[in-house]
């Protein structure tokens, strides 16, 4: 298989290679016939002919740095301090293209002028600028009559980062960007207007060159209570394979109506990213570098002044796992060193180890996490003939992250090429191939997790021998295996051990759950190779007079394989992995994706028509092959138990070790929609859409439809056209629209059965019968106007939706204890979104251009499932003492904790120890409301200041509201390891306030008003710890934070005219201007529903620096 990928890319290399060649050679031999035919018939050499004038603005200033170009040429210049400019060529009635930054760009015919002056006009909000809308349909900006927000690719790519959304934050209104703690390449879960499902999707559609992509995101948690046992390690998403530089622009289209063409896929709107295409020219190349370094942004603070108690006897030293014991420095530096008994059952019979201490402790934190460095390199190239157009890029991201063996590197290549033939016909394609290896991809949670043991690790332990000397050769027992032994002629099954030897875990506490973190880091392994090749072509004819017709064909190929490792001796939640385990993942996935329209476009005299209608088929097929073994031999006969460790093999770990599953989906479509405009002045547009599934095949035979429609339609006016608005009133547009598109249910088989091999029993399915099952449908509303101002100076965009998914799919508990699918549910969000720029000018040297933008959602529960007794069903998720409950009247990502157990005073209830208690009683738990997770007002302001050849840009954005809550605050108060404990111990010391009752141990007053005093060990062990009273370390999640930075200089014509560098330094993450949480609460520990606000052991967010540099020649 690598093989054929190879090949494939060999192939695109060789025809990009010779397409560019040729190319270049049939424009350059183009110019050289003219030239030798002119030559020939005058019999003297082309005249060269010089053009020179002034470029101003349309107050008669003049713009520096103006770019004028010669068309189907690489030669060009830039204006002066003056405006003025001078070009010569010998090309006959030449065509010069103006452009400038915030300036409409001019195509202008010399027709033997010698002089040509230009006035620019500032863009009119890009009023005329045709944009990429559902389907890859073009349209005028101004003729849409719903809210969409286009980011161009200098906008993208300023501070630039692997996955392409993280760099949309802060930049679109209504858009929430939450990425995962996946380090480089991982995933972030994109959100537009708000939750709108709770068990299915809430992620928009991604759509690539009008190719919607399967946005899965990989890893992603299902079971939020698989966060403690299991850990978490999400992994990558498909904008994360796409290259940032091969973007033109993402257009998001955040209504339902700007995306209900896309129907069953819709209702969670549109992220549309466009591709650079080849241009027409001789061969340009563009190069680009970013190298960034990433430091933590922020840190649990750990406290350095406690350690763990350390106790002696007659059977050797005792060393607790928590850091309530002694200070830290009052350990004498000649009794560093202790022995401490092992396990006899796991290590042998009266078998210590030595365990090395310290006495002074400081940020450990800093050798753990080093210095990341991330780069991104990409060249391109392209050019072409008005008949044919190529481009070509190579990109390579590659990063070394904070976590010493963590690394992330992506190839990409893209080529495409469009043709041209009889000014009728027309042709692109496109081929795109990308592969990634992501070793040792970081996480959260607490099992196999090496930021969990690091934090957790007492002070008082030497980490830095520890750091050098995490893994020995040494010796241990296997865990207890039943096997047949020989009896007396008779074989009988005996509970047996072995001795094993091998590399061996060297850390302080050999014991379950606990782990030397530079043994997980540097010794356990992991590793995901990905490749992905997609490509497409599509056919245009224009048949006659405004009449087209459209073909587009998809495939897209995607090979996963990751290979893990955990070496023997690696300690679990409950025992010790004697062996080892090796597990291998396989995935191979084959996608095709086609659609037809036959399009309209004409203009009859005062109304413009526009129409297109259209089938589209799509389907994908899984393969999956998962093979999770014990790293060693296993007798078929279960006579013997080996001695051999780690051995990472398929065939490893006895039969029945991999298991193989299939997945087929498919799902195909009608369409039709209309735009009629009159005078440009007034549009209204309609659409509508037929889905038929795979997933509603299975239900037949009880007579429920297999297909869906969806519908929208809107209007706007241009009212500045039909009124006369004051002259400081540039501009006003009103838009209205309505629709209802649709969310399918997940395509799984509900009924299937699961088959035990050995006896072919077959146990019925875990859910019970899906009684109404039907598509999520969104019903939504919206209005809007579009404002400008002073010469069109200042802009505003403001827009009002409202919009209810009904039929809300989400899993219930029947009485029988069986997840029972139902469609009850609905749900409303609505909201505003503003956008207000303006731009300043200041004489002609100066210019400042700021934008703001703001959004409001409102998320409302307004349906949910009920019993038939009329009571509403518990629908929740639990994690760590935190339920994420659906009722109706809530909202989505409400979560409810359960309250101290409280005496007919108010006060806490204490245990014997001093410890508070939770509450007990069933229908008191999980009785208090804590707040919801998602925060209702995001905010973002960019500013782009230039001077001269000086531009600065930076961006602020964050959010007000909302809940974020810290396992990590948690565990490290329940293990005295937080800052705030050893301050209250300290205090207690300074102040002799003891708990007496409860003996002489230092105490605390409780925070419940009665004025006790109880040890501070036991206040904080209740309180935290695995089993927190959650309501402890629930946080706002209010922040603002200077988000992206970017400096930067261009040289002008430094390597010839109008061939450019720029160099910058770029920041991204640089400091919070405002947090009242401990940690980031903008990073999540899963992209899965329900859990954005959860915080446990996560690799923190980085903060990056850097330089960037970009040519063109």
């Amino acid at each position: 298989m690598r093989k054929n990928y190879f090949a494939k890319l060999r192939a695109a290399l060789l025809i990009s290679v010779a397409m560019l060649q040729g190319m270049s050679l049939y424009a350059g031999t183009g110019d050289a016939r003219t030239e030798t035919k002119s030559s020939a018939e005058s019999g003297v050499a082309q005249k060269k002919i010089t053009v020179k004038g002034v470029v101003t603005d349309e107050k008669g200033e003049p713009l520096i740095g103006v770019s004028i170009a010669l068309k189907n040429s690489t030669q060009g210049t830039m204006s002066d301090m003056d405006g003025k400019y001078s070009i010569s060529t010998d090309i006959e009635n030449p065509t010069l293209i103006f452009s400038y930054v915030g300036y409409t760009s001019q195509t202008i015919v010399v027709g033997g002028k010698k002089e040509i002056n230009v006035v620019l006009k500032e863009e009119s909000h890009a009023l005329n600028e045709v944009v990429v809308t559902a389907m890859g349909i073009l349209r005028k900006e101004k003729s849409l009559t719903y809210a969409t927000q286009q980011i161009k690719s200098d906008d993208l790519n300023r501070v630039q980062d692997p996955n392409v959304a993280n760099s949309i934050e802060g930049k679109v209104s209504g858009v929430v960007i939450t990425p995962s703690a996946g380090g480089a390449g991982g995933a972030s879960k994109i959100i537009l207007r708000g939750n709108k499902s709770v068990f299915g999707s809430s992620t928009p559609l991604i759509v690539v060159d009008g190719v919607p992509m399967t946005n899965n995101i990989r890893g992603q948690m299902t079971d939020l209570t698989t966060m403690t046992s299991s850990g978490v390690g999400e992994g990558s998403d498909p904008l994360s394979m796409i290259n940032p530089d091969d973007i033109e622009s993402i257009n998001v289209l955040k209504g339902a109506n700007a995306a209900a063409l896309y129907g069953s896929a819709a209702a969670n709107g549109v992220v549309m990213i466009t591709t650079k295409r080849g241009k027409e020219g001789k061969l340009a190349i563009n190069f680009s570098s970013n190298l960034t370094f990433d430091t933590p942004l922020l840190t649990p603070k750990i406290q350095n002044i406690y350690g763990a108690e350390v106790t002696s006897s007659s059977i050797g030293d005792q060393l607790s796992v928590d850091s309530w014991g002694d200070k830290v420095s009052a350990r004498s530096a000649d009794n560093l060193v202790i022995n401490v008994p092992l396990d006899g059952d796991q290590f042998g019979a009266d078998r210590t180890h030595e365990v090395y201490l310290r006495n002074s402790a400081g940020n450990d934190l800093d050798d753990f996490y080093r210095t990341g460095l991330a780069a991104n390199n990409s060249i391109a190239l392209s050019g072409g003939t008005d008949k044919i157009q190529t481009y070509f890029s190579f990109g390579n991201s590659h990063s070394k992250g904070m976590l010493e063996s963590n690394s992330y590197n992506r190839n990409s290549f893209a080529f495409r090429q469009s043709y041209e033939f009889f000014k009728r016909l027309h042709f692109d394609m496109s081929m795109n191939y990308v592969q990634t290896v992501t070793r040792n991809r970081p996480g959260g949670g607490t099992t196999g997790n090496p930021i969990y043991h690091m934090y957790m690790m007492p002070r008082n332990i030497d980490i830095g021998y520890y750091r050098n000397n995490y893994a020995i050769d040494g010796t241990w027992n296997s865990n207890v295996r039943s096997i047949y032994v020989l009896d007396q002629g008779q074989y009988v099954l005996t509970p047996t051990r072995v001795a094993l030897s091998g590399p061996m875990q060297n850390w302080a506490y050999m014991e379950a759950r606990q782990n030397n973190p530079y043994w997980l880091m540097n010794q356990n392994r992991n590793k995901v190779n990905e490749d992905r090749f997609y490509g497409t072509i599509t056919g245009r004819a224009d048949i006659y007079d405004g009449l087209s017709f459209q073909a587009r064909v998809s495939i897209d190929h995607t090979k996963y394989k990751k290979d893990s490792r955990r070496y023997a001796t690696t300690f679990l939640p409950s025992n010790m992995d004697d062996y080892g385990n090796y597990w291998k993942d396989i995935e191979t996935a084959n996608e095709i994706y086609t659609d037809y329209l036959l399009s309209y476009n004409k203009t009859f005299g005062n109304f413009s028509v526009s129409a297109t209608a259209g089938w589209v088929g799509h389907l994908r097929e899984t393969e999956t092959q998962k093979t999770d073994v014990v790293a060693t031999y296993i007798d078929p006969n279960n006579q013997m138990l080996s001695t051999r460790v780690n051995l990472f093999q398929t065939n490893a770990g006895g039969t029945s070790a991999t298991k193989t599953t299939k997945l087929t989906d498919w799902d195909k479509a009608a369409l039709i929609t209309a735009q009629l405009g009159w005078q440009e002045k007034v549009y209204i547009d309609g659409s509508y859409r037929r889905d038929w599934y795979r997933a509603y095949k299975q239900f037949s035979d009880r007579g429920t439809p297999d297909n869906y429609g969806y519908f929208g339609v809107g209007a706007n006016a241009i009212v500045s056209s039909l009124v006369e608005l004051p002259d400081w009133f540039s501009y006003l547009k009103y838009r209205l629209s309505y629709s209802e598109v649709g969310n399918s249910i997940p395509n799984q088989v509900y009924a299937k059965g699961t088959e035990d091999l050995k006896t072919g029993v077959i146990s019925p399915s875990a859910y019970a019968r899906f009684a109404n099952p039907l598509p999520e449908k969104t019903k939504s509303v919206e209005t809007g106007v579009e404002m400008m101002f002073l010469d069109n100076r200042l802009n505003l965009d403001l827009t009002y939706y409202n919009s209810k998914m009904q039929d809300l799919y989400m899993i219930a508990t029947n009485a029988s204890g069986l997840s029972e699918p139902v469609n009850s549910g609905k749900v409303r969000n609505q909201g505003i979104e503003a956008t207000v720029g303006y731009n300043f000018r200041f004489g002609k040297n100066w210019s400042w251009k700021t934008s703001y933008n703001v959004s409001f959602n409102d998320n409302k529960i307004l349906e949910t499932s009920y019993e038939e007794d009329g009571s509403e069903k518990l629908i929740y998720n639990d994690l760590m003492g935190v339920r994420v409950r659906y009722r109706k009247g809530g909202s989505i990502g409400d979560m409810y904790v359960t309250d101290f157990k409280r005496d007919e005073k108010g006060y806490y209830v204490l245990d014997s120890e001093g410890k508070p208690q939770l509450e007990t009683e069933a229908n008191k738990q999980y009785g208090v409301y804590a707040g919801n997770m998602n925060s209702k007002w995001q905010m973002g302001w960019s500013n782009t200041i230039r001077y001269k050849d000086f531009s600065l840009f930076f961006l602020i954005n964050g959010r007000i509201g909302g809940k974020v809550i810290s396992f990590t605050e948690a565990y490290l108060d329940g293990s005295g390891l937080s800052e705030r404990t050893a301050e209250a111990r300290q205090y207690a010391e300074q102040h002799n306030l003891i708990a007496s009752d409860y003996g002489s141990q230092p105490g605390m007053y409780l925070p419940d008003g009665s004025n006790r005093v109880v040890p501070i060990s036991s206040y904080y062990k209740g309180i935290g710890g695995a089993s927190p009273a959650s309501s402890q370390y629930i946080y706002n999640g209010t922040n603002f934070r200077l988000r992206e930075l970017s400096l930067g200089y261009t040289f002008r014509n430094l390597i010839g005219e109008n061939k450019n560098l720029t160099l910058s330094f770029i920041a991204r993450n640089l400091f919070f201007i405002y947090k009242d949480s401990p940690v980031d609460p903008d990073v999540s520990l899963s992209t899965a529903n329900g859990a954005g606000a959860f915080e446990m052991f996560n690799m923190p967010s980085s903060r990056s620096f850097g330089f960037s540099l970009n040519v063109n020649f």
